[in-house]
């Protein structure tokens, strides 16, 4: 962890979500005060599976994976976080740990907000509240959809549905493949890193992507979506 960054007043923030788009300058200046924010290398734990959760962390700036340790090493990556996401969320009301690892796959700048907050502005603003469970919603939908994934799909599927999840236009802006190794994606299909490697050369040679070091494109979706179905 490089330590405390030059915090940015929550009042100035262009970087917010909607949820703090929803709170009046005295509530932006209640979170101003009862935050800290960091600046975590690239490579950096932000948090540890097990930890005590002291703080709802929000990404102001960056790209974060999260994952899931198992005692065999062999980790389960669950998501990628960008700027405007939160990690933590659920121990507010939930369990007083975090549930994941993360760690910055770049250069991220991360407030550390006090829970109980958060959970005053829950109370007390329900616009707030609102927006927080929007998200919470779709992270919550996108959580089932990849466990269903790992649960029905043999390999090609699994991988099918990662290479689809990456290539999403909501990383169009982040090259994203850039920050991944082949591990981190056979991570994410929770597959070994050679099946992977031998499946997307195979996918390479049928033309339905293309490889070039570590990036990986999309050549033909439909098609990788008809893999992805078939399971």
């Amino acid at each position: 962890m490089n330590g405390y960054s030059a915090s940015t007043n929550c009042l100035n923030c262009t970087k917010s979500a909607k949820c703090f788009k929803q709170l009046i300058p005295s509530e932006l200046e209640f979170i101003n005060q009862n935050k800290t924010q960091i600046l975590y290398k690239k490579g950096e734990n932000i948090c540890k599976q097990g930890a005590f959760a002291s703080y709802v962390l929000y990404i102001s700036d960056g790209l974060v994976k999260l994952y899931l340790e198992n005692p065999n090493r062999k980790n389960i990556n669950i998501k990628i976080l960008k700027t405007a996401e939160f990690i933590g969320l659920s121990s507010i009301y939930g369990e007083n740990i975090y549930n994941y690892s993360a760690i910055a796959l770049k250069d991220s700048t991360v407030c550390l907000i006090e829970k109980e907050s958060i959970r005053k502005l829950l109370i007390n603003n329900g616009n707030f509240a609102s927006e927080i469970i929007k998200w919470y919603c779709k992270n919550e939908k996108q959580l089932f959809t990849k466990i269903k994934s790992l649960g029905h799909k043999q390999m090609h599927g699994r991988l099918a549905d990662t290479l689809l999840y990456l290539c999403n236009e909501s990383f169009d802006q982040e090259e994203i493949f850039s920050a991944l190794s082949r591990k981190d994606i056979a991570d994410f299909a929770c597959i070994s890193t050679e099946s992977t490697v031998r499946l997307l050369t195979e996918l390479k040679n049928d033309h339905i992507i293309d490889m070039n070091g570590r990036m990986i494109k999309i050549l033909n979706k439909e098609l990788l979506k008809e893999i992805s179905k078939r399971g």
